[in-house]
């Protein structure tokens, strides 16, 4: 039986031939390979932590087919987990100078032991012979163990693991300063900090950019901080980390730092914002792949993707045959195309007879099926194509609903073994593609929310404020029902354009409303684009509803799509009550806060 091709590791946990042997590049490199510090943003799983991963040594020098010596760049990679640097004693001090000090300090140590260890696990063997562990010992010594703990440092004999022993003395120095913010939880009096402090400027500055003077190193180029995943960082220290940033060394060492959309702010320590593109470069991954300017690169990557998966596990299909749509289904919609195409000279509402059979084939043939009725459910969301709209631009999204079909077909034909329909899998019946998509769309509607509602109650009352209330997350799953609502009714109903996915402002909401948006953004309900106003004389919001969500309310996810001028006030009352917003849309059609006169053929 197949192993499971669609099986997604952490980029931590591959090593470099694994990542060159499944990674496929993006179909844009977003201009990160450069000096310069650059912000990467975007939902989890839409491939931040690989583009990183990939900039670090092992895998560049086997992308380039070179030694260490001879990059580009040294990348050094640093993953921050939600509890590497999650001190909760900072919250006493965090408005005292002694706050920022300390912060920095503890990120500085942190960072450094990071770049060590991945120096360490990403270049192979080229660290191990006598003159680079002799030159790696000296340099360290000065670098890490003399600023440190000078008795460290005493010694001139090369260390066993010149590395393994920096490291070691940057994590005991870093346990010593826990140890200091433990016991401060133990007293009402503030107990200054006895042990010595170091900063980006004196410490982890010249260690990093100091690295490519070494004989084996890529010697005058620059340095690469790849920060995976920060915004686990607290707000102090993500004051550190734009501080670092406003300091421009970009030439010699760069912060790459990748975002789930939760990037605590942009301030420094003196409470100064870092501004693009003067200080950083910045990227929204997430955005670029919802929004109409790439819409043929991201199918043809996940192709590209799924096709190096099945290959490499033995099963020599296409990818189309091996998620194939529901061929009664399709040959039932190429039916109505041609019904349009026949009818357009008379009755045609496109340019050309091709857009009317884009436009109302497959909506047609939803809408045959019974609309709100339980008969709706026999729509199959299967083939690849709709299945890669159905991730929304999140290639994990796809890769994960993939490997559960693969198990689940898996299961089917093991209980057939010997039998018709048995054996190893080939293909994903259509019937078993539209399952899973359906049971992802009912767990992110129902069980995501559940747990961040849950969790927002579990928040002291900063930190949900500043994350999401209770009451906020009620507020985003009305806003979601409602829409997915007003949505199903205009597929079914007969205006000029009803593939409706995605929401325009007319006009400027309220913080509140405003700040539900953002929550939805945040979570991966929502994604965030611009577009020309109603009077064409500006740009203003667009939100698109995720295409996950599409087999719950009865959408069609695939191709173009239109988009609705909102109100404030219909997206406040939508929040309150989706229910009476949906009867007010169905009883208005397109009146009280919903313009049709700005539908248009966009792909978001």
């Amino acid at each position: 039986m197949n192993s499971n091709p669609f099986t997604v590791s952490s980029p931590e946990m591959m090593d470099a031939a694994e990542m060159r042997r499944l990674f496929v590049p993006l179909a844009e490199n977003f201009e990160i390979e450069g000096p310069g510090h650059v912000f990467v943003h975007g939902h989890r799983g839409c491939g931040k932590s690989m583009m990183l991963r990939l900039l670090a040594p092992d895998c560049k020098s086997l992308e380039l087919n070179c030694r260490i010596a001879e990059l580009p760049y040294l990348g050094l990679y640093a993953s921050i987990k939600s509890t590497d640097l999650d001190i909760a004693e900072f919250e006493r001090i965090k408005n005292q100078f002694a706050g920022a000090v300390l912060a920095e300090h503890s990120l500085c140590l942190f960072v450094a032991s990071k770049v060590l260890q991945s120096l360490d696990e990403h270049t192979g063997g080229e660290l191990k012979s006598d003159e680079a562990r002799t030159e790696l010992s000296a340099y360290l010594r000065k670098a890490v163990l003399a600023v440190l703990d000078p008795t460290d440092a005493s010694s001139d004999a090369p260390a066993a693991d010149p590395l393994r022993n920096a490291i070691e003395a940057i994590d005991k120095t870093y346990s010593e300063f826990m140890d200091y913010m433990r016991r401060l939880s133990l007293t009402e009096e503030y107990v200054p900090f006895r042990g010595r402090v170091v900063g980006y400027r004196e410490f982890l500055y010249p260690l990093c950019a100091n690295l490519t003077s070494l004989s084996f190193m890529p010697q005058g180029k620059p340095v690469f901080v790849l920060l995976d995943d920060s915004d686990n960082l607290n707000a102090t220290q993500t004051q550190v980390l734009n501080t670092w940033v406003s300091y421009r060394t970009g030439a010699q060492v760069s912060f790459k730092v990748s975002t789930q959309l939760g990037y605590k702010h942009y301030r420094t320590s003196a409470s100064q914002r870092i501004e693009a593109p003067h200080d950083f470069k910045e990227v929204n991954i997430s955005t670029f792949y919802t929004g109409g300017a790439q819409k043929g690169s991201y199918p043809a990557w996940v192709e590209d993707i799924v096709a190096k998966r099945l290959l490499e596990n033995g099963i020599d299909v296409s990818v189309k045959e091996f998620f194939p749509a529901a061929k009664e289904q399709e040959e039932a919609i190429e039916k109505i195309k041609r019904e349009l195409k026949a009818k357009w000279e008379t009755e045609g509402r496109g340019f050309r007879a091709g857009d009317d059979a884009t436009r109302y084939a497959r909506p047609d043939y939803i809408k045959s099926l019974g609309g709100t009725s339980k008969q709706g459910s026999t729509y199959l969301y299967a083939g690849f194509e709709q299945l890669v709209h159905i991730s929304s631009g999140i290639i994990r999204y796809f890769l994960d609903d993939a490997a559960s079909m693969f198990a689940e077909e898996a299961k089917m034909r093991q209980a057939r073994a010997g039998q018709p329909g048995g054996g190893p899998v080939t293909s994903i019946r259509p019937l078993i593609q539209d399952q899973v998509v359906r049971d992802s769309a009912d767990a992110l509607m129902m069980e995501n929310l559940d747990k961040l509602l849950d969790e927002a109650g579990d928040r002291d009352a900063d930190t949900a404020v500043a994350s999401g209330t209770k009451d906020d997350f009620r507020r985003l799953r009305n806003l979601i029902q409602a829409l997915g609502g007003i949505f199903q009714q205009t597929l079914m109903s007969d205006r000029s354009e009803r593939r409706v996915l995605s929401i325009a402002l007319s006009d400027s909401p309220p913080d509140e409303v405003m700040r539900i948006l953002k929550l939805g953004v945040r979570h991966g309900f929502l994604y965030e684009g611009m577009l020309g106003t109603k009077d064409g004389r500006g740009r203003t919001r667009r939100f698109v509803l995720t295409r996950r969500l599409a087999p719950m309310f009865k959408l069609d996810p695939t191709g173009f799509a239109g988009y609705l001028f909102v109100t404030s006030e219909l997206l406040a009352s939508a929040m309150v009550n989706p229910s009476r917003a949906i009867r007010e849309f169905e009883r208005s059609r397109l009146g009280n806060g919903i313009d049709d006169s700005q539908a248009s053929l966009e792909f978001i």
